[in-house]
């Protein structure tokens, strides 16, 4: 039986390279995706089976109705969660109540409603994997006005350990991936003399790459060990300590 792999977020940056690196491999995955469809349909002729599955995370009954509708099809062995809106660099007074409530919904409430509906079966059978992009703001004094997004991360660092504490008995494996700025469409918003700024600031005068990240990612989702749960992975290159 092939294994099911269900990603959110499936037309980001970071998915769509993750993707392409496990292409070749004879895998189920089910791609919940809001824009860039076509992204997916460059799979149609490679070894991988993606579903698309259009969903809008900003709307929860809209997630509540897609996810128990696919996991009465499938039986989903791992869950990867990339899904977050763009980032909005503005002063903490400058905000408003909508900008967390977007961040909520896509970053936080659909992750919860999607596990609701798969975790009572991976616990039935003793195994699984979710992995959560977190961020290297976990770790670090955090940028200045990011507080929407930097609260999101830290709430889904606590729904991973609170997950770990309730359901790590039952042999599911809990893990968050935190790198530090990746050059990709979620920071399309910012300025560019941001990411030079974060480039020049960092000890390695670089930034993560892509490749790299989902390279990780595919080290935790096929590796056998056990004991590798609960963590938040620093990928930060020494810039968070």
């Amino acid at each position: 039986m092939k294994e099911v792999i269900l990603i959110t977020g499936a037309t980001s940056d970071l998915a769509f390279e993750y993707l392409n690196l496990i292409k070749d491999q004879e895998k189920i995955v089910i791609a919940f995706y809001y824009d860039l469809k076509e992204r997916l349909d460059e799979f149609k002729n490679t070894s991988l089976e993606v579903i698309p599955v259009f969903c809008d995370f900003s709307d929860i009954n809209d997630v509540s109705n897609k996810i128990i509708e696919i996991s009465k099809k499938y039986n989903i062995n791992t869950v990867l969660h990339f899904a977050s809106p763009r980032i909005k660099m503005e002063r903490f007074n400058k905000k408003e109540i909508k900008d967390y409530e977007i961040h909520f919904k896509i970053q936080f409430l659909s992750i919860v409603e999607i596990l609701k509906n798969i975790l009572p079966k991976m616990k039935k059978q003793r195994k699984g994997k979710v992995i959560f992009i977190l961020s290297s703001v976990t770790f670090s004094t955090p940028p200045k006005f990011w507080a929407e997004y930097v609260s999101m991360k830290y709430a889904l660092l606590g729904l991973l350990k609170s997950l770990v504490a309730e359901y790590g008995e039952y042999g599911i494996q809990f893990n968050g991936i935190s790198p530090s700025m990746i050059d990709s469409k979620l920071l399309n918003s910012l300025d560019p003399l941001v990411k030079e700024m974060s480039k020049e600031s960092h000890p390695l005068k670089e930034l993560i790459t892509k490749k790299e990240i989902v390279e990780f990612i595919d080290f935790l989702v096929t590796n056998d060990s056990k004991f590798l749960t609960g963590n938040n992975f620093n990928l930060s290159g020494g810039e968070s300590i």
